[in-house]
């Protein structure tokens, strides 16, 4: 296969691609690393005599957001234990391109981590309700 130099074709086309950020109660989190989301139907698979695998049983929906972040020498961004200790709800607002999720929750779980010639990290589990889809934020020119 011959290399092509018609740039103009879409599939040697540039894009940018999206960058991702997450607020805790209104605040951002600007030494995030990672964000994960999952989204959990918490089904169950039916089996029959007769027809085997049968089907699916909606469970529980909810959502998961594990949040990785940069520890500065000034000390945390957020401190989870505050949250967990009483479980408090939080509101969680994720960005992602032009698309944002926004939904309640609570922190479950949270790790510190540290090491020689490595940074210091603090990662959090929250859970909680389900969003079905991302909503569209139109950008400021289409406003």
């Amino acid at each position: 296969m011959a290399f092509s130099t018609d740039f103009s074709s879409p599939q040697s086309s540039l894009q940018l691609y999206a960058v991702a950020s997450v607020y805790v109660n209104g605040s951002l989190l600007a030494e995030e690393v990672s964000i994960n989301i999952t989204r959990e139907s918490n089904s169950e698979s039916i089996d029959t005599v007769a027809l085997g695998y049968a089907g699916e049983v909606l469970g529980s929906l909810r959502a998961e957001v594990t949040v990785e972040s940069a520890v500065p020498a000034v000390g945390f961004e957020l401190d989870p234990g505050r949250f967990m200790g009483v479980m408090q709800e939080i509101s969680f607002s994720l960005f992602v391109g032009n698309s944002t999720m926004t939904f309640k929750g609570f922190i479950v779980s949270d790790n510190f981590s540290h090491a020689v010639n490595g940074p210091a990290s603090l990662s959090f589990k929250a859970k909680g309700t389900f969003i079905d889809r991302w909503q569209y934020m139109p950008p400021a020119a289409e406003l």
